[in-house]
């Protein structure tokens, strides 16, 4: 009888696992379904279905979709993971989404062909390139509306870009470029190889690596001094890349070449290249880094490279041409996943 009681008083307070996720059983009474705070999932938006797939990372499978503006591209998570901006190209929208009710909750107008997005660590401004004009655009999460536009100078087009420090590193992809802004003003340009694509700080920000789509390299420059410290070699139509947390190795998606690349950053050798994959677009780790996910824009799916064993061991489908893929996971929760 006492250890009857014992273990009812124990029970609510113990944590089990579900999936990855260790959340304790009130998490597990109150929330269900893709909305559930603690699930560690992908958003993946879908160029030609106006959707994001929703990954549930346990499992592989998809488990919700979010309609979308037309064409979205990439997404970006609150701090809390509570809301998410999409950029909708063909709609020259952002959309605002509530990730619990799985809905998008508005549009924001944007200049056109919105891309990139990226939110200060405050969640209190986001910042969106445009392919079709020469503005990134400050857009106040809490108004929902556009308060400012940041000039980039005649024919400049804005493409990705990277936030750090209160620094925004932004690529032109038609004019060889990265542009540094401060305090919403552009302060300084860095010449590039041919088509930067998307650009990315290390860990600690010292390095801006930019991917260079028509030299098939990784460019990597000193964030302090602004000057070009190597030169990363990859594949044709270097796209996107992601970077071990601990400085090791470098990831790179090469759409042209229709390739991954494996770098070791120590001795700049490549490990694997791993070939035969249809447009590699997007790429992002998994909490641990043990795998990597990749959105393989000419098909429906998501493919996933195991680390240790450097090669694809599934694929997800999702909606037809994904583009961009961005982890939702809050800090602390998902173990592996």
């Amino acid at each position: 009888m006492l250890q009857r009681l014992m273990l009812s008083l124990i029970m609510p307070l113990c944590l089990v696992l579900t999936g990855c996720a260790m959340v304790t059983q009130a998490d597990l009474e109150k929330q269900n379904g893709a909305g559930k705070l603690t699930n560690v999932q992908y958003y993946v938006p879908s160029e030609q279905d106006n959707k994001i797939s929703i990954i549930d990372i346990p499992s592989s499978k998809v488990v919700g979709e979010i309609k979308t503006g037309k064409k979205p591209a990439n997404v970006v998570f609150s701090s809390t993971m509570r809301n998410a901006y999409v950029a909708n190209q063909n709609s020259s929208t952002v959309g605002v989404i509530d990730t619990k009710s799985l809905k998008m909750t508005k549009e924001i107008e944007v200049g056109p062909r919105p891309h990139g997005v990226a939110l200060t660590p405050d969640n209190k401004k986001l910042y969106v390139t445009t392919v079709g004009d020469r503005y990134v655009y400050v857009i106040d999460t809490e108004k929902e509306k556009v308060v400012n536009k940041i000039d980039m100078g005649s024919g400049a087009k804005t493409n990705y870009l990277a936030l750090h420090e209160g620094r925004i590193f932004v690529s032109d992809h038609e004019n060889n470029r990265i542009y540094v802004v401060e305090n919403n003003k552009k302060v300084d340009t860095l010449e590039t190889k041919q088509t930067p694509r998307v650009v990315r700080t290390n860990q600690d920000g010292s390095k801006l690596y930019v991917a260079s789509a028509g030299s098939s390299t990784i460019e990597v420059f000193d964030t302090k001094s602004l000057k070009k410290d190597k030169e990363v070699q990859v594949g044709e139509g270097a796209t996107d890349f992601v970077l071990k947390e601990d400085g090791t190795q470098l990831v790179s998606t090469n759409m042209e070449a229709g390739s991954v690349t494996i770098k070791d950053l120590k001795s700049n050798k490549t490990l694997k290249t791993i070939e035969g994959l249809e447009s590699p677009k997007h790429i992002s780790f998994n909490r641990k880094q043990t795998k990597a996910y990749v959105t393989l824009n000419g098909t429906n799916k998501v493919a996933v490279i195991d680390m240790e064993k450097q090669e694809v061991i599934e694929t997800i489908e999702v909606g037809e041409a994904p583009h961009g893929i961005e982890i939702k996971a809050l800090p602390g929760i998902g173990g592996s996943c």
